[in-house]
């Protein structure tokens, strides 16, 4: 792969070796986008087509044509330049596009390098910035040299005129990672994470299908081998149907660990010249460098699978993007799975000084909060369903009610219990959850905005709710008393309005 970097004003190529990556690129956003659109489509090819193989083999080599064929024509019109300031891009078949990116608006350079291109020492250099997740820029297949190259030319861009010199990370001795994570301890990751949740979602328009083809292909041999082991019908039956959900959920379990282990594996992370470095994945070695002054908030995890493990896990927030609800891929650092020990290690990676967020000294919210959500979202309802049941509740139904009320009193207890809120003059630390927990502390001067909200009968009670609006998403605190509102909003304003540091 050749590339002409002597002239960066000029407009260059991509390798040819790109064209893997955008066809690559264009079936990923038809499966995300697309395959919502024509699941009706495939509804009708499960349920009604005959000769389903040819039909099927016909479509996919239609579609891979014209994939392959708009990838080759994207590439051709792809064009880019590098200045001393700026990326500019030119790309599009039928829409033509222009892309122009300041390297003051970089949050971070990340490095991925997919098993296709390993053979060719090539890379795909993408460049975060704040803005629509539509109007990322990416240069697949540059090399890695380059890529390198172009980042230190960034990051120098940015250092000015703080820091007039600044060692070349390309050009640094290999240092040992401060932190690993054994492949064993990803897997875990995939156990704590929702993703069998997605799949069972994704798969919820196909349950009448789904469940057809598993009654006539799987429930009756699994129904007649356990007929040759037991005598009576109903104890096969009921053991095949145990053999079917307990098979779906160890499926379901294994796709998610294996997609944890495809994006975490061999995890690295690293501190070098005051940035986070990340390498990690499987199949596409991504390389992930974030400066530690633009992480806006970090949050520490541990959800109820996650309890049972002793397990944590860090998300190291930088800028949303502005105009999405999602923080783009690439601009949240997470670190998968910890524990309490490696949480601390982390926290003093990221952090400018060291802290251990779990044992902060939480205040409490008002236990008028738990008065609320009971009365609210448990008591108000079942005395509603109760008016619509009154007969069947006076000829002494009424036991039934029992069990709803107290699973609401402590859902409601334990969701009150969690809240906390802590600020200790710089920092703010907040606390929340139900079953399992989540932190999150950010630095005073880098809120964007801060609000109150009081109900009257919170009025009455002098308590307020607050919320701070940071770059990287709002935090809410419910249910704190009003003084203590009044003193954390006036020492906050004070801090943002005076604080000389960078906040991004």
């Amino acid at each position: 792969m050749t590339m002409s970097n002597s002239n960066t004003a000029a407009w260059q190529k991509l390798s040819p070796i790109a064209i893997i990556y955008f066809v690559l690129h264009f079936i990923v956003r038809f499966v995300k986008d697309g395959l919502i659109n024509i699941a009706p489509a495939f509804a009708i090819w499960v349920t009604q087509v005959e000769n389903k193989l040819f039909w099927f083999a016909s479509g996919a080599s239609v579609l891979a044509l014209i994939l392959v064929t708009y990838a080759t024509l994207y590439y051709f019109n792809f064009r880019y330049k590098v200045t001393e300031h700026e990326i500019i891009l030119r790309k599009g078949v039928f829409k033509k596009e222009r892309v122009t990116l300041n390297f003051a608006k970089v949050q971070n350079v990340n490095l991925a390098i997919p098993f296709y291109f390993s053979p060719f020492s090539a890379v795909n250099c993408h460049f975060d910035a704040a803005g629509s997740a539509q109007q990322e820029v990416v240069l697949p297949g540059v090399s890695d040299r380059y890529a390198n190259m172009l980042r230190d030319q960034i990051f120098n861009y940015q250092a000015k005129p703080q820091q007039t010199e600044q060692q070349s990370e390309s050009q640094q001795a290999a240092q040992s990672p401060d932190l690993t994570l054994a492949n064993f301890e990803v897997a875990k990751f995939g156990l704590m994470s929702g993703m069998m949740f997605l799949v069972l979602a994704a798969l919820a328009p196909f349950t009448e299908q789904i469940t057809d083809y598993i009654k006539q292909d799987f429930a009756a041999p699994l129904t007649q081998f356990f007929n040759n082991l037991v005598t009576n019908n109903e104890y096969a039956e009921m053991a095949a149907g145990a053999t079917i959900i307990l098979s779906g959920i160890a499926l379901f379990v294994f796709a998610s660990v294996l997609g944890a282990v495809i994006r975490f594996y061999n995890y690295e992370l690293s501190l070098e010249n005051n940035k986070i470095k990340r390498i990690s994945g499987l199949f596409e070695r991504h390389q992930m460098s974030l400066s530690v002054s633009k992480i806006q908030s970090i949050e520490v995890k541990q959800n109820w699978i996650a309890k049972l493990l002793k397990r944590y896990t860090i998300n190291c927030k930088q800028i949303n993007n502005s105009h999405a609800n999602t923080v783009k891929k690439g601009q949240s650092l997470i670190v998968p799975v910890l524990t309490k020990s490696q949480v601390n290690d982390v926290m003093n990676l990221c952090w400018d000084k060291q802290l251990d967020i779990t044992n902060v000294p939480f205040q409490p919210i008002a236990i008028n909060y738990f008065y609320k959500t009971f009365v609210l979202y448990w008591l108000l309802p079942i005395s509603i369903i109760s008016a619509f049941l009154f007969k069947p509740l006076l000829d002494g139904a009424w036991p039934v009610l029992i069990a709803p009320l107290l699973l609401g009193v402590v859902l409601s207890f334990l969701r009150y219990k969690r809240f906390g809120f802590y600020f200790d003059g710089e920092q703010v630390f907040t606390r929340k959850g139900l079953i399992g927990v989540s932190y999150k502390v950010f630095k005073g001067f880098k809120i964007q905005q801060i609000a109150t909200t009081q109900t009257p009968p919170m009025r009455k009670q002098h308590l307020s709710s607050l919320r701070f609006q940071l770059a990287s998403g709002g935090i809410s605190v419910p249910y704190l008393p009003q003084s203590d509102v009044n003193d954390v909003m006036n020492k906050l304003v004070l801090l943002a309005e005076t604080s000389k540091k960078r906040w991004m």
